[in-house]
């Protein structure tokens, strides 16, 4: 591969690592955001309510059953510590 007369290898593979450490937050971040999940019994997880609070209702909730922070299927009408109700729940 011959390189540009303008382009010194020093330069390309300068410019190769300025795109890796541009990318590699992204892939991180990913990382990150799997790493935070906590086991049900660590989140204090029950399959049933508590009081009128439950997933269905909280801003963690991804339908159809999983929540941002606690690992593994959850049921709509559970509950865990990380509730936090959605604006205009009921």
């Amino acid at each position: 591969m011959s390189l540009p007369s303008s382009l010194s290898r020093r330069a390309l593979f300068g410019r190769i690592a300025t795109m890796i450490a541009a990318v590699a937050p992204f892939g991180a971040g990913r990382r990150a955001a799997a790493q935070q999940k906590v086991s049900k019994r660590e989140a204090k997880y029950q399959d049933h309510p508590k009081g009128e609070q439950r997933c269905e209702i909280c801003v963690n909730f991804l339908p159809p059953d999983q929540c941002r922070f606690v690992v593994g299927p959850i049921s709509e009408t559970g509950w865990c510590q990380f509730f936090a109700a959605r604006e205009n729940a009921h």
